[in-house]
């Protein structure tokens, strides 16, 4: 007998810097220097996946994070090597989902794309250009 995974229940408004989550009996709260681009809870593996602000020129490039349900980083999304000069990457700017699955959006300089994460490892698949 397998027993289904406990829901994610999210509570987060664009514009807030504290994300709050339940999860079984649990309830956890982060709070970030400055409000995340995004935030969305996932079933398979149960994460939360943050995309942290990218408002400085030296904000760092996997700066979306998945967090277990406890609220530790399990992992980082690994940027796409999609364009040669490191100076062109921006970062992720957005996590949702779609009727496939989960869509990552990463911004370049020189245009954008998306692939599909892959929560175990961090790696995304199927990248393309999104513009």
């Amino acid at each position: 007998m397998t027993t289904a995974a406990q829901p994610i229940e999210l509570r987060w408004d664009k514009g807030d810097s504290a994300v709050t989550w339940t999860y079984g009996r649990d309830t956890i709260t982060k709070r970030y220097p400055t409000a995340p681009s995004s935030v969305i809870a996932w079933p398979d593996p149960p994460s939360i996946i943050v995309v942290e602000a990218n408002v400085r020129q030296d904000s760092r490039l996997d700066n979306a994070a998945v967090l277990n349900p406890d609220g530790t980083e399990r992992l980082r999304l690994r940027p796409p090597d999609v364009v040669r000069e490191l100076h062109h990457r921006i970062g992720f700017y957005v996590v949702y989902a779609d009727p496939c699955g989960l869509v990552a959006v990463f911004a370049t300089h020189v245009g954008d794309f998306w692939g599909r994460p892959d929560l175990r490892t961090g790696e995304l698949d199927h990248v393309a250009a999104s513009r």
